[in-house]
């Protein structure tokens, strides 16, 4: 029960995993504002625990084990960045919510901007100090921070770091599944997949069905799947959607000028263009097989997509309005 088949002797299923994934799916199914309350106060806490780890752990720095720096690289950086990119999904994930927001138009952006900017320093400055109180060949993959800790004589914090995280590992967990929740919905509802799919709850006005099934989906995962393996799968399909989106973005104002926008991208098409070519970057990083069982879910989208979706889609059938140049 403390692992997937292969990550130790005797693991065949990691229960903790398997029940923090249906816990967030019955919390989701709650509706969006009693969700939202306790990802509320989880971030609060999390955040609070990243800042102990900065002001404890710049007094534990040794500055020799940052020689050398780049240990593998820049190779070895951007294979890292490639590793852990789903970190950064769930800003992209919190434009799903749109509908359920108050002012999306105003303050959305301004939400993902935000966020962004403060997790980036945040991560940053925690890294620094990981590295910088223990040489990165001791560092323990399974609990980094806390081992750390604990190496400097500082049980107690280690012991709250390691409780931190687990509070960590249920923001992310919620914003994931709360992105693909309605992803999926917003889909089922344009016809793109069974409207079986997009019924909610009478009262509280929530997909419970695809909700549930996400739940299940990730516990399955999360309980019998090697996390570096999922999180490799994870990120590939993360990166190619960036690039298809940028894409879109580009293929649309020039398209399609005529759309209801609610949000506009400034400097046309070199954010767009430059996210296409950083994400396709990373992806280069990603080992083989990772590409390979992409690519088999790739095919299986693509057949479900024009098989079923292609011609249901109530969006592709609503009728276009050209605009002349300037209007």
């Amino acid at each position: 029960m403390l692992g997937a088949p292969g990550t130790g002797e005797g693991h065949q299923v990691d229960l903790f995993a398997v029940v923090l994934c249906l816990f967030i799916a019955y919390l989701l199914t709650l509706g969006i504002k009693s969700a939202a309350r306790f990802e509320m106060v989880v971030v609060v806490l999390k955040v609070l625990v990243v800042l102990l780890v900065i002001a404890v752990g710049f007094f534990h720095i040794d500055t020799s084990n940052y020689n050398p720096f780049f240990p593998y690289g820049i190779g070895g950086a951007f294979t890292g960045a490639a590793t852990v990119f789903f970190a950064v999904f769930g800003y992209d994930a919190m434009s799903t919510a749109a509908e359920e927001s108050k002012d999306s138009q105003r303050h959305m952006p301004k939400a993902i901007v935000y966020s962004l900017a403060i997790s980036m320093v945040l991560y940053v400055l925690a890294c620094l100090v990981l590295t910088g109180m223990q040489n990165y060949t001791e560092v323990d993959k399974e609990s980094g921070f806390s081992t750390a800790f604990a190496s400097v004589g500082l049980g107690q914090i280690a012991d709250i770091i390691a409780v931190g995280a687990i509070i960590g590992i249920l923001t992310v967990m919620f914003t994931f599944m709360l992105g693909v929740t309605r992803v999926w919905f917003s889909m089922s509802r344009d016809g793109l997949l069974p409207k079986w799919f997009a019924k909610t709850h009478p009262t509280r006005r929530v997909p419970t069905r695809v909700t549930w099934i996400v739940g299940f989906a990730s516990a399955g995962i999360a309980g019998f799947v090697k996390i570096g393996e999922a999180a490799e799968l994870t990120n590939i399909g993360i990166l190619l959607a960036f690039a298809v989106v940028c894409t879109a973005v580009i293929v649309l104002r020039y398209r399609q000028p005529d759309l209801p926008r609610g949000f506009r991208c400034p400097w046309m098409p070199v954010v767009p263009a430059i996210g296409v070519l950083a994400s396709i970057w990373l992806i280069t990083y990603l080992q083989w097989q990772t590409w390979l069982r992409f690519a088999i879910w790739f095919l299986i989208g693509l057949v479900i997509y024009f098989a079923y979706s292609y011609k249901r889609s109530e969006l592709a059938k609503a009728p276009r309005v050209d605009t002349e140049p300037g209007e």
